[in-house]
C-alpha cells in the first residue's frame, strides 16, 4: 500500500468508518490505504479515541478565540465597503455595542488571514487654490534653492522683451 504524507483531516464520517472497520476485524493497513493516511495515522487516532472513552470530537488546547465566525464576516465585510479604513475604526464600527471588543492586533490578524494585508492610508486632502498658486510663483530649479537667484530671474523676466512676430 502507497503512503500520503502530511497531515489529512479526517472527517466524522471518516472517524466513525475506521472506527467501525476496525471494530470489524480490518488491518490497520487496509483502513490506511483506503482513507489515504499512514497506519501510525489510523493508530494514533484510535488511542486517541480510545483514551477519549469513544468519542471522536476533542476539546482544543489553547486560549478559545474571543471572535466567532460572525464577527470575522463582520470585520472582512466592513473593510471591504470602505478599504480606507484603519483597524482601529473598523474595531469600533464592529463591535459598537459590544462589551468586551477584540483588541486591534485581533482586527488586524483576521484581516491578514482573509490576504487583507495592510491598511491604506486615509486621503490627503487636494491642495487649495491659494497653495497652488503660491507653488506657481517659485521659479525652477536652482531658483528654488539660492533667493539672490530668484530676485534676479523676476528682474531679468520683468526686463526682457517679447520677440516680434512676423
Amino acid at each position: 500500500m502507497g503512503r500520503t504524507f502530511g497531515k489529512k483531516n479526517l472527517t466524522d464520517n471518516d472517524k466513525r468508518a475506521i472506527v467501525v472497520g476496525r471494530q470489524n476485524g480490518l488491518t490497520m493497513m487496509t483502513l490506511a490505504g483506503m482513507f489515504g493516511v499512514t497506519e501510525a495515522g489510523i493508530s494514533q487516532f484510535l488511542k486517541r479515541q480510545k483514551a477519549q472513552d469513544g468519542s471522536t470530537n476533542s476539546q482544543r488546547t489553547g486560549r478559545p478565540r474571543v471572535t466567532d465566525r460572525n464577527d470575522d464576516r463582520n470585520i472582512l465585510k466592513t473593510s471591504r465597503t470602505n478599504p480606507r479604513l484603519t483597524a482601529p475604526a473598523i474595531r469600533r464600527e464592529v463591535f459598537l455595542n459590544s462589551p468586551s471588543p477584540p483588541s486591534v492586533s485581533t482586527v488586524k490578524r483576521r484581516l491578514n488571514a482573509a490576504g487583507i494585508m495592510g491598511r491604506r492610508p486615509v486621503k490627503k486632502p487636494l491642495i487649495s487654490e491659494k497653495e497652488s498658486s503660491r507653488q506657481g510663483e517659485v521659479g525652477e530649479g536652482a531658483s528654488q534653492l539660492d533667493p539672490s537667484r530668484l530676485e534676479q530671474d523676476s528682474v531679468v523676466r520683468r526686463n526682457q522683451v517679447p520677440p516680434l512676430r512676423k
